[in-house]
């Protein structure tokens, strides 16, 4: 279920883009369709317009999110946690933040090749004593 592409990425077939620039969205969005062209791409600006897509986001699932969005919304906060600890890869843009689950950081202004790294880094494992409920 991995795509193995030529600079040595590993990375899931299914990503979720949960950020409110178009701009920023779209340069991800386009970044992944160029590297990985069968991948699943849901591209939302916030948890509303991603809909059903988080609900199945497991270690299939690399979810990109803006970190501002995660810091003052409770919900979708509890949803990339409940991710996390699916095993989904969760990428942060912005930060870094002090979240209570794991997540690579893109800095902005981001390149190409950052976004592609933040995806390659190892997440660690969650707490154990995580659970879905908050």
């Amino acid at each position: 279920m991995y795509l193995n592409v030529s600079v040595g990425v590993n990375v899931t077939k299914n990503f979720i883009i949960i950020e409110p620039d178009p701009i920023v969205a779209m340069d991800v969005e386009g970044l992944l369709t160029s590297q990985f062209p069968q991948a699943q791409i849901t591209t939302g600006a916030s948890l509303a317009d991603i809909g059903l897509a988080t609900h199945s986001c497991g270690p299939e699932c690399t979810m990109i999110v803006k970190g501002t969005l995660v810091a003052d919304d409770d919900d979708l906060r509890r949803v990339v946690r409940v991710a996390a600890i699916r095993k989904a890869h969760i990428v942060v843009i912005g930060g870094p933040f002090d979240f209570d689950f794991p997540a690579a950081f893109i800095e902005l202004p981001f390149t190409s090749d950052m976004v592609l790294a933040a995806m390659a880094q190892g997440t660690p494992e969650p707490d154990p004593g995580a659970s879905l409920a908050t």
